[in-house]
């Protein structure tokens, strides 16, 4: 009995990690380069520590090792070759609607991917935004926190930049949040754990 909950275990934290890569590569570039004749995936950050979690997941959900260097602008790039990863985020972005059909270990990891990369958490109001230009990409957003109980704001867009805002407000939604999703993203995880005392 054990081993089976042991094996379902390891399921759900695989499809979480699988969700959560999709999520977090929002901030991330994905292309095929004919001269290397290969599917690569780079993702850009100053926070190396949350390069590694996400290397840490591709670990886990795809048993494949990626890797971190510094450049010279003093940004962190993890880059990552593998067709399938690279197809499963294609597939994802090309119709953000598969997601609903998700398990909801693979949901909770897509929000905190989404959160850790494009999200951010105000320094003084009950407030944390997620911000992206794909409208189908914020609707999802919506749909997935009503799932969980967290009630999202209205979304807001820049005319300068057409960024859409999607936040959430108010401290029992932050405290839901927290308990259902969190942030992987140390300085993210940190500001709410603050805001929240």
């Amino acid at each position: 009995m054990k081993t089976l909950i042991s094996i379902k275990n390891q399921e759900n934290l695989i499809e979480k990690k699988e969700g959560f890569i999709v999520g977090a590569c929002e901030d991330g570039t994905i292309y095929f380069s004919p001269k290397k004749n290969a599917y690569i995936l780079e993702v850009e950050q100053n926070n190396i520590q949350w390069l590694q979690t996400l290397q840490t997941a591709f670990f886990v959900a795809y048993n494949k090792k990626c890797r971190i260097d510094k450049k010279k602008s003093g940004y962190f790039r993890l880059s990552c070759y593998s067709k399938k990863i690279y197809n499963d985020i294609l597939n994802a972005r090309k119709d953000f609607s598969r997601v609903l059909q998700k398990s909801d270990d693979y949901k909770i990891g897509f929000l905190q991917g989404v959160f850790d990369a494009e999200g951010s958490v105000h320094n003084k109001r009950l407030s944390i935004r997620v911000y992206s230009k794909k409208k189908k990409l914020i609707s999802l957003i919506g749909i997935l926190l009503e799932e969980l109980g967290i009630k999202a704001g209205k979304v807001h867009t820049d005319k300068r930049t057409n960024v859409l805002m999607l936040p959430i407000y108010g401290k029992q939604n932050l405290k839901l949040f927290r308990q259902k999703i969190n942030f992987a993203h140390n300085k993210k995880e940190y500001r709410l754990k603050n805001l929240l005392q």
